[in-house]
């Protein structure tokens, strides 16, 4: 049994699948890149030695093969053994060429890449360079412009003497200024003073000095203030406070001036001593109590003493007939 086994065996084909497309395309591909021809010829060359070195099993009609030809198959043989050996050193040659060219490559690009991180690195080191050189140019720029200004002031003694110029002056200022103040505020008193006096002598200008008992009991009322005492009182008030406005400005002024003060001072004195000169005289001609003659009481008082002066008497005035012809 274990013999019709074994027939059907080797009675069964061997089957070879078929090649995809993309497997003959690889071997078109290799066939194309690949010179085969040395291959082939040294594979023709090995055949017809292999022939001609072997006696057939099936004898051929022809004549015995010459030991000739023999030895020449066998010459040609190893002369394409050595083409081919020599074609696949140099293809060996040319594929440690290649991979040392690669090996290089990869070198270079590893070398590349690192002169590329180090160029990075220098040209970031440069910004940052010049960042700092333009922001020291900016400084430069700046410092330059500050010392020539600088340079445009004066020197420090200079300025040292100003100040200390400036400071006396100022003390000098305080000083005047306390001075004026002083002036202004004993002035203010002088002043007061004077008014006081004023008012005083008013009110003792207008107490009667001998009582009047001819004078009816209607026109002994006292009568009311008279305008020039009125407007000696209102000048008085006007100037006073022209004084006081006038002090209070000169106190805030710094350099205020004491001739206007004095002028003023001078022209608040004249004024009331010329209103007071007035009312005196006026008080003088008509006392506390009496009451003003008017121009009818003078006419007849004239004419009252006309008819008293007897006829045939010359008074002491002279006349157009008492005074001699002119020559």
């Amino acid at each position: 049994m274990a013999a019709p086994s074994n027939t059907n065996t080797a009675a069964q084909p061997i089957s070879i699948p078929p090649l995809t497309v993309e497997e003959e395309d690889q071997i078109t591909l290799a066939r194309i890149s690949v010179d085969e021809r040395p291959l082939r010829r040294m594979i023709k060359k090995f055949h017809t030695y292999t022939t001609l070195s072997h006696t057939p099993i099936i004898p051929v009609q022809s004549g015995s093969s010459n030991p000739a030809s023999i030895e020449d198959a066998r010459e040609g043989f190893l002369l394409e053994l050595a083409q081919f050996q020599l074609l696949m050193k140099k293809s060996v040659m040319i594929c440690e060429a290649e991979a040392r060219q690669v090996e290089e490559y990869q070198r270079e690009r590893h070398v590349l890449d690192e002169e590329h991180e180090t160029l990075k690195t220098q040209i970031e080191e440069l910004k940052t360079a010049l960042e700092h050189a333009q922001m020291l140019r900016r400084r430069k720029i700046e410092y330059d412009l500050v010392a020539e200004k600088v340079n445009t002031l004066p020197s420090r003694e200079e300025l040292e003497s100003t100040i200390k110029s400036l400071e006396n002056d100022m003390m000098a200022i305080r000083a005047e200024h306390d001075t004026q103040n002083r002036t202004i505020l004993g002035h203010k008193t002088a002043l007061e003073s004077i008014i006081s006096d004023i008012s005083s002598l008013r009110f003792m200008g207008k107490e009667p000095e001998t009582p009047a008992p001819s004078i009816p009991q209607s026109l002994r009322a006292t009568p009311a203030l008279e305008p020039d005492v009125r407007s000696a009182e209102s000048s008085l008030a006007s100037a006073t406070a022209e004084a006081e406005v006038e002090a209070e400005v000169e106190v805030e002024d710094e350099d205020g001036e004491e001739e206007k003060d004095d002028k003023l001072l001078y022209e608040t004195m004249s004024e009331s001593q010329t209103v007071m000169s007035e009312g005196m005289i006026e008080e003088d001609d008509i006392e506390m109590g009496e009451v003003e003659e008017g121009p009818r009481d003078k006419n007849k008082k004239k004419s009252q003493r006309n008819e008293e002066m007897e006829e045939g008497e010359a008074t002491d005035a002279s006349s157009e007939l008492s005074e001699p012809p002119d020559d």
